[in-house]
Order: C-alpha cells, then structure tokens, then sequence
C-alpha cells in the first residue's frame, strides 16, 4: 500500500474509534478540553495532503479547505464559549478517580454544572449517566466551583461511592451503574 493509503485507515480507524467511543460514552479525558480539534485537524490537513498530492483536481484540495477551516473556527469558538473546566482530584484507595467537568453560568444567580467521568488510569474516562450536579447559588456572588461542589472535603464511602458536600447539600456519586443516584439531601 501506498503512504496515501496508509493514512487513510489511519485516519479511518482513528474516526471510528472516536465514534464508537462517543456512542458508548467513554472519552478520550486528553481531548475533552479541546473538543475534539486535534483530530478535526487531522482530517482536514490528511485529507487535502493526500488530494493535492493525487491525480484530482487541485480544487478538491481548496474546497477542503475554505470548507474545513471555518468549520474548524466555528467548533472552537464553541468550545471556548461553552468554558469547560476539568479537575482529577478525587481517588480513592483503590486507584479509581474520577473527573469532574465543570462550568458555570451567571444571570442574576451562579448556575454551577458538574459531570462526572470514571477513570482508573487517566487516559479514557467514561461518563457517569444521571450523576450530573447542578448547583444555584442566588446571593449574586460568584464563588469558586471547587468550593461549590466541596473538593477538599469529599469523602469515599465505598469504593465506588463518593460523597459531596456542596453548598446545597450532599450529594453521592455512584461510579458503579448497579447503583441509583440520589438526590441531595
């Protein structure tokens, strides 16, 4: 096979992996905080190298490109409107941790939003369906969302349950999905 062809299953097998890893909720933890531009890049740079340096007409080549880079532009400024933050602070004795996504939003009152990701070796993470948090805080002051949530201060009751102690309350989070999640007390 050519180099050509090499980088395409690269490229090929590189995307499906991403796909099938989202449809199955795990993520890549290193390329959450980007959105996904590192291989958006890839596609887009592999793609035009590979058509310019083929037989096909070079406008494919500037199609991809006025097409892929103000896609690309449109995908990060998303990113970087929507303000994610990650932390992986938590872990219990048992090498598992998780990390938490977070952001906030202000009108009037701080809206917190956490996510919870399961993690043992910090590279893949799976989400924690219906463990999300959502903290209002009405005193119209923004607090630091680490105080929110109780980092510092979280405890492991079990080795799959880790217990918060937010500003609203406590709330558990299950790590295993045999267990319920509750509400905050």
């Amino acid at each position: 096979m050519t180099k050509e062809k090499w980088l395409l299953v690269f490229l090929g097998i590189m995307d499906i992996i991403l796909v099938v890893m989202n449809y199955t909720g795990y993520v890549l933890l290193f390329l959450k905080p980007t959105g996904y531009v590192i291989p958006l890049v890839l596609n887009i740079l592999i793609i035009s190298v590979i058509i310019f340096k083929s037989k096909l007409s070079k406008v494919w080549t500037a199609v991809i490109l006025f097409t892929g880079i103000p896609i690309l532009l449109f995908h990060g400024f998303i990113v970087l409107w929507m303000d994610r933050n990650y932390i992986e602070t938590v872990t219990s004795d048992n090498q598992q941790s998780l990390v938490i996504e977070y952001r906030h939003a202000t009108l009037g009152e701080t809206t917190y939003f956490y996510n919870f990701y399961k993690t043992k070796n910090g590279f893949v993470g799976k989400h924690l369906d219906d463990q999300s948090i959502e903290v209002i805080v009405y005193d119209g002051s923004f607090i630091d969302p680490e105080g929110v949530l109780g980092l510092g201060k979280e405890k492991w009751i079990t080795e799959n349950t880790v217990r918060f102690f937010t500003q609203k309350g406590i709330k558990d989070v299950y790590l295993s999905p045999s267990h319920q999640s509750t509400e905050m007390e």
